[in-house]
């Protein structure tokens, strides 16, 4: 058993906090009148109700604090057309642009998703992308690499890594695997109380590392209609505590518990995006490769999911648990508040067939 290291970063970087200074009279009756207008459509969020009303006019207040009075969020894209392109040179690049952590001397875990394999449906994160975060956080001076993954279905993990060439890729960039759902238990406090849960065990590898690499596949969902950064954070929830396929924490309300994971995490967190080749249609298993030679890289994970919707055709608005989160002021959706820089988003957006649930 590991002894887990000190917390470098306890604010974490996941959430965009409500600005210290005061505010204008003027600038308080617009955010009053803004206030009130955002009531009436708060009626949507019934699952916070149960917390309280206080609770409930706080999230909406910082929400619409964020909105209307908050900075912007970074998230760049790159091109890059296949696989067989240079990754790294294209991982290097963007992580520049998206003024992303410095690992210099960090204990980094990279949290691909490896939901299951599925042969011909491009379901999980290709092992070539995170083998150039692997190569990239160590040229950026990493003190340790790991990879790890707690997968939705209760399968042996190693036939998973073999099947999708992780196992291979591991063995030759000699980094160790860690099963989050197998994983010692730590007890986690989750802040926001969107949920009626006050703590959630997570897998102690998480709080051991000092910096947090979510590294999603692109693809469609047929419960969230997205799976991308925030989605891929269920893997840090143990199914020896909570079962498979952890829909017992889907009982709190999907949208709430992942608005309560990204708010929550006290680490520094940012997202690499695979959308070199995505999935559309059926996901999160069962789709169809759709080609769209783009990487994203963000430290908002709110921000970077609502990029890569706009990237595959969706509007955010439109996605429950995007919506949520910046109503309740976790992130930002809107496109005046995400600055994208690289690549454009017109350039690279494709039209992914929705999911079932879409339809």
């Amino acid at each position: 058993m590991r002894e887990q290291s000190p917390i470098s970063n306890p604010k974490g970087t996941f959430s965009l906090e409500s600005p210290k200074s005061g505010l204008s009279r003027r600038a308080f009756l617009r955010l009053a009148l803004l206030t009130g207008i955002a009531a009436g459509a708060g009626v949507v969020y019934k699952a916070t109700e149960p917390a309280g009303f206080d609770r409930w006019f706080r999230w909406m207040v910082r929400g619409n604090i964020s909105k209307y009075f908050g900075g912007t969020s970074r998230v760049a894209l790159g091109a890059c057309p296949s696989y067989d392109s240079d990754i790294l040179a294209v991982l290097r690049d963007t992580w520049k642009n998206a003024n992303a952590p410095n690992l210099y001397g960090a204990r980094v875990l990279i949290k691909p998703n490896l939901v299951d394999y599925v042969q011909g449906a491009p379901c999980f994160t290709d092992p070539r992308v995170v083998q150039a975060m692997i190569r990239l956080a160590r040229e950026a001076g990493a003190r340790q690499v790991i990879v790890g993954e707690g997968t939705t279905f209760r399968r042996d993990p190693q036939a998973v890594l073999e099947a999708t060439g992780f196992a291979e890729m591991l063995a030759r960039e000699q980094v160790e695997f860690v099963d989050l759902n197998y994983d010692d238990l730590v007890s986690m406090p989750l802040k926001g109380g969107y949920t009626q849960l006050k703590t959630i065990f997570v897998a102690k590898t998480i709080l051991d590392s000092d910096v947090l690499i979510s590294m999603p596949k692109m693809k469609t969902h047929h419960w969230t209609n997205i799976s991308v950064s925030i989605k891929n954070l269920f893997g840090i929830v143990p199914g020896i505590k909570y079962g498979w396929p952890k829909n017992t924490l889907h009982m709190q309300g999907i949208p709430a518990f992942l608005t309560e994971l990204a708010d929550s995490l006290p680490i520094r967190g940012v997202a690499v995006v695979d959308g070199i080749v995505g999935l559309q249609g059926d996901g999160p298993l069962f789709g169809n490769a759709i080609p769209s030679g783009v990487v994203a890289i963000g430290t908002d994970l709110v921000a970077i999911d609502a990029t890569c919707a706009r990237l595959m055709g969706f509007d955010p608005h439109q996605i429950d648990y995007l919506d949520f989160a910046a109503w309740a002021g976790v992130g930002s959706i809107d496109e005046k508040k995400i600055e994208v820089v690289g690549e454009s988003i017109a350039r690279l957006q494709r039209q992914y067939e929705k999911p079932p649930r879409l339809e």
